[in-house]
């Protein structure tokens, strides 16, 4: 009988964060895609739209997340209040959009996106 184990990362290690204006992000996702095609898709939670880089699975890198610690290279986001499943951009390119809401870790991420970089 196999046994399994939830072990949840216990670090996650941001090495950039950059906010950006919506169409900036929106349109690096159109980038080289044939007309009528569909996009790299994007991520949302809690008003935030984003995208994270996660680094090379390098031997340090591996041994870090066996110790239970994430390194994303860089996480760029907008605010977008209202999820919307797609954005549809010149050329008629579709970008997808996944709604991660259910997802524990990226809910506190944004809360955490929220409590350092969107101060008022």
């Amino acid at each position: 009988m196999v046994k399994f184990e939830y072990q949840p990362w216990k670090k996650i290690i941001v090495h950039d964060v950059v906010k950006v204006p919506l169409e900036l992000l929106l349109s690096t996702h159109s980038i080289g895609v044939p007309e009528g095609g569909i996009g790299r898709p994007l991520t949302w939670v809690e008003g935030f739209l984003f995208e994270l880089v996660t680094m090379p699975a390098t031997e340090d890198v591996v041994r870090e997340q066996l110790d239970g610690k994430v390194h994303w290279s860089s996480l760029s986001y907008s605010i977008l209040d209202n999820y919307q499943q797609s954005f549809t951009m010149p050329g008629n390119v579709r970008i997808p959009v996944i709604n991660v809401s259910d997802n524990q870790v990226l809910r506190e991420m944004a809360k955490w996106i929220k409590e350092s970089f969107e101060k008022a």
